[in-house]
């Protein structure tokens, strides 16, 4: 390799350091690989980064950028943990339509917060072809990822312990499912896992928050 600032070898070192600054800054993993040449490209160098493809806030705002719709008893703009929230106490549905189905099948994560009221049987979220989540009695979170072998797909459950999930105050759940591995955290501690087939399914529909 020439030396030089234009050189192959500083152009490869710069983009492997800002994918490394991108991992650290995101807490994500950014995968770099090398994809060879073929008779119509060149060789080049391409990273996959975790990024947002749709954002559940209640905002006026954002309700009205990802096409936030209510069905039921759902109301939105009520006090959330920050700033407005849903309001699934009364039933009712709050659909996500967002801008699109994203391509979900490398990897996902999802986040959001959630003040239960009791520790009854509900949907928390369902979002069909790819997860579900829901709470069962007794505090219990139970989570289903749909995922296969690239010919044959099936849903692979999570189930927390008993008392996972709390009455009467503000919990933030997390659903990971990447490189073969599924996790639940709530508020940052692990809850449950589940080793995952090598493929993730691909989205059906829109997500829905609630009972359906």
């Amino acid at each position: 390799i020439e030396p030089g600032r234009s050189s192959l070898q500083a152009s490869v070192e710069n983009f492997i350091e800002s994918s490394r600054d991108r991992a650290r800054a995101s807490n994500q993993k950014v995968v770099v690989s090398l994809q060879a040449s073929t008779e119509e490209a060149a060789a080049r160098w391409q990273r996959m980064v975790f990024r947002s493809v749709f954002e559940a806030s209640f905002e006026s705002a954002a309700q009205a950028r990802e096409n936030v719709q209510l069905e039921g008893q759902a109301a939105v703009q009520v006090a959330g943990r920050y700033g407005a929230g849903l309001d699934l106490r009364e039933g009712g549905v709050g659909v996500v339509n967002g801008r699109g189905t994203p391509d979900l099948s490398e990897g996902f994560a999802l986040d959001f917060d959630c003040f239960p009221t009791d520790v009854e049987s509900g949907k928390l979220l369902t979002w069909p072809g790819i997860v579900s989540i829901e709470q069962r009695r007794d505090g219990v979170v139970a989570c289903q990822v749909r995922a296969g072998d690239g010919y044959f797909f099936t849903n692979i459950t999570l189930e927390t312990q008993v008392g996972a999930l709390q009455a009467n105050r503000w919990q933030h759940l997390r659903l990971f499912a990447a490189d073969s591995v599924c996790k639940l955290q709530i508020d940052g501690k692990v809850v449950a896992t589940a080793d995952l087939p090598i493929y993730l399914s691909s989205p059906q529909d829109v997500p829905v928050f609630g009972d359906i």
